[in-house]
């Protein structure tokens, strides 16, 4: 189903691009799903115009944010060809975006940026679509279910546990558990492997679209208010655990020290965020720096990072920013605690 809906959207752009221009892109090639330094493409297309050959790794999006932005970003300097992003409508100011940071693109609408030497291409202003594809969604990767991947993600080994257990250490309801699991099965994240039990598969698959479907669908949901503190209150801080954790940029800060916070991030439980407020004297304001979001998983005494949120967290957190540098600390903290946590799980 993933895959008919990337096809539809693939095949739609190709084909609104080639209207009514001079220049009509003729698929010649093309390669499925295969991973290049730690990053699995959805295609290798190769384009024929007239004479000039374009290969391109193709990523396919339904929707772009600035996670997906700093995804491409983060994967585009370890391969051998451009990268060509595809996907249903891209704005003006999306499409002014992904230009400034050099990130070819084609979408649904016949909007595009080609810079392929010697073909320059840049379309905006399309309008989308009336009607975009109606396909079925997936739960999994609905805010309940991303609440669980995160867990899993987290402590792969959880999946061999039984659902009720499952339930306990997520706070999910149990019905929920059995359809999310049931989608990730389906969609090859998670394989029953008979007396073993299950098994986490295309971990870092699975880690790169939690991360997206994490800040464009469950993030905003989780907020819980916003404040203005004294100038460098969070240095001299220390936040107990039982009331909240670091997440963002503060978390990134002392687990790396690349950058100084100029967001703060607190995840913590509704009935006890307020011990910090009033503690660190903050005050609410809607366009403060410091922003609460809820706690949605139960905290793990045991847990060595304590103070912070675990990086998988801090790394979603940071490439929702936009930001060059910011987005260069998670990559840093991505090879540093991530890479290697999701390849030996």
């Amino acid at each position: 189903m993933v895959n008919n809906i990337k096809d539809n959207i693939f095949n739609l752009a190709i084909d609104e691009f080639n209207k009514n221009k001079e220049i009509q892109l003729e698929i010649a090639f093309e390669e499925k799903e295969k991973n290049i330094n730690g990053f699995r493409f959805d295609k290798l297309v190769k384009f024929k115009y007239q004479k000039k050959v374009l290969l391109y790794y193709v990523e396919i999006k339904p929707n772009i944010n600035n996670a997906v932005i700093a995804f491409l970003l983060q994967h585009r300097k370890n391969l051998l060809h451009p990268l060509l992003l595809i996907t249903r409508y891209v704005n003006n100011n999306k499409a002014e975006e992904l230009k400034k940071n050099g990130i070819q693109f084609i979408d649904n609408a016949g909007n595009a940026y080609i810079n392929y030497y010697p073909i320059y291409i840049f379309i905006k202003g399309n309008k989308p679509p009336d009607i975009f594809f109606k396909n079925k969604q997936h739960r999994a990767f609905e805010p309940s279910g991303l609440k669980i991947i995160y867990t899993l993600l987290c402590y792969p080994e959880l999946v061999k546990e039984p659902y009720r257990y499952i339930t306990e250490i997520t706070n999910v309801a149990l019905g929920t558990i059995g359809w999310v699991m049931n989608d990730l099965i389906d969609l090859g994240f998670v394989v029953k492997m008979g007396d073993r039990g299950r098994q986490l598969l295309k971990k870092e698959e699975l880690f790169n679209r939690w991360c997206i479907d994490y800040n464009e669908k469950l993030k905003l949901k989780l907020l819980i208010n916003k404040f203005t503190g004294p100038k460098d209150w969070w240095i001299h801080h220390k936040l107990n655990p039982e009331y909240g954790q670091w997440g963002g940029e503060v978390a990134a800060n002392k687990l790396i020290n690349y950058i100084k916070p100029q967001d703060i991030i607190i995840y913590a439980d509704r009935e006890k965020y307020k011990n910090v407020v009033i503690k660190n004297k903050l005050r609410k304001d809607i366009n403060g720096d410091v922003v609460f979001f809820e706690r949605f998983w139960k905290v793990n005494k045991n847990n060595k990072f304590k103070e912070i949120v675990n990086p998988i967290l801090i790394y979603a957190d940071l490439i929702d920013t936009g930001n060059q540098r910011v987005i260069e600390t998670a990559r840093m903290i991505y090879e540093k605690y991530i890479n290697r946590h999701i390849r030996e799980n």
